[in-house]
């Protein structure tokens, strides 16, 4: 029912008068495509990336494909058996076999082979938003109505009522010290749960969320992780760092800050230390220096809504949009973190 209401005050709000157009980006940009940056299509509507040595795999609306990430071109079209459709999540465990988070279930991939978990085998949903594998080996699964461990006899199921912000959980991380993050999407309701040794630590807009919808989690080397949450273009990053057992906000970007839009959409720092954040339709801001340079389909992106971000081993940005994956070479990147270009 909160799914409902929610798709009927997008729909109201795109109806009224009050609708306005998205703001002008922060920075002023070229109207020439950049060199170093390029597209790839397919794959289309991508969501999700995860690169195993040289190969990107590419989850999104029409299912998984690999991408080879040096001759840039498709090299396998996954065949799940029957549709497998909105691929949100992916992970590899420790056996090689991939798992896909899709709208009709959580897929186990090994050898050409798909193996499909539905609510019949114990998923308290069909609708797989995201799945994860800890450093111990457990997988969980975020769906709808819960997140879901893996176990040999079937699935043990947190709800609301065990910790978690809000039944739906959108996305998850395990990090650095073994603490595993949920986040949730069904605001105003929901916002972000962390469950440490200790129990669970909770944050909302009460408590430091630019939004209580929960859109990506990132750890980085220096320990710290990065929240991006938002709706359209209300929202924003927010940078946790650790204060004891529990976590604390460090520091809160938004539009006004620097970002290309109010919704963080995907948040990505890179070896080279730099911070990435993409939008809900502005393009994606690249912190310099000087401040953020906010890169859309006029500097040679696909589409202006970056879902994903991965680099790859040669550090090249590759950037899963809603139309295609975009590619800026790591040099190119430097040169805008260096403001030279």
């Amino acid at each position: 029912m909160r799914a409902v209401l929610t798709a009927a005050l997008v729909v109201m709000s795109c109806v009224v008068p009050a609708c306005s157009p998205a703001l002008e980006p922060p920075l002023p940009m070229d109207s020439t495509p950049m060199e170093g940056i390029s597209i790839l299509r397919p794959p289309g509507d991508v969501f999700a990336l995860l690169l195993d040595g040289t190969t990107l795999w590419c989850g999104g609306v029409d299912g998984v494909c690999a991408v080879d990430t040096r001759t840039r071109t498709v090299t396998v079209v996954v065949d799940a058996g029957r549709p497998m459709t909105y691929v949100r999540g992916m992970a590899r465990d420790r056996g090689g076999a991939l798992w896909f988070a899709s709208e009709r279930g959580l897929v186990r991939w090994f050898n050409g082979r798909a193996t499909w978990f539905t609510s019949k085998d114990g998923l308290p949903d069909n609708r797989v938003n995201s799945v994860i594998v800890t450093r111990s080996g457990d997988l969980w699964a975020g769906t709808w109505r819960g997140a879901a461990r893996r176990t040999a006899g079937g699935w043990e199921v947190l709800h609301a009522s065990d910790g978690l912000a809000d039944d739906m959980t959108r996305v998850m991380l395990e990090d650095s010290g073994g603490s595993l993050w949920f986040g949730s999407y069904v605001a105003p309701a929901g916002g972000l749960a962390v469950r440490n040794a200790s129990g669970w630590q909770m944050f909302s807009t009460a408590a430091g969320l630019p939004h209580n919808n929960v859109v990506s989690l990132l750890e980085v080397p220096d320990g710290t992780v990065w929240v991006g949450t938002g709706f359209l273009d209300d929202g924003g990053a927010v940078q946790f760092e650790r204060e004891g057992d529990g976590w604390q906000v460090r520091r809160v970007l938004d539009k006004l800050g620097g970002l290309a839009g109010g919704k963080a959409r995907s948040i990505y720092v890179t070896r080279d230390g730099t911070l990435v954040v993409g939008s809900e339709f502005q393009g994606i801001a690249i912190e310099t220096p000087g401040g953020f340079r906010v890169l859309t389909i006029a500097d040679g992106l696909s589409n202006d809504e970056v879902k994903v971000m991965m680099e790859d081993r040669d550090g090249n940005l590759w950037c899963g949009t809603r139309d295609g994956l975009t590619i800026i070479d790591r040099q190119t990147l430097l040169n805008i973190q260096g403001g030279t270009s």
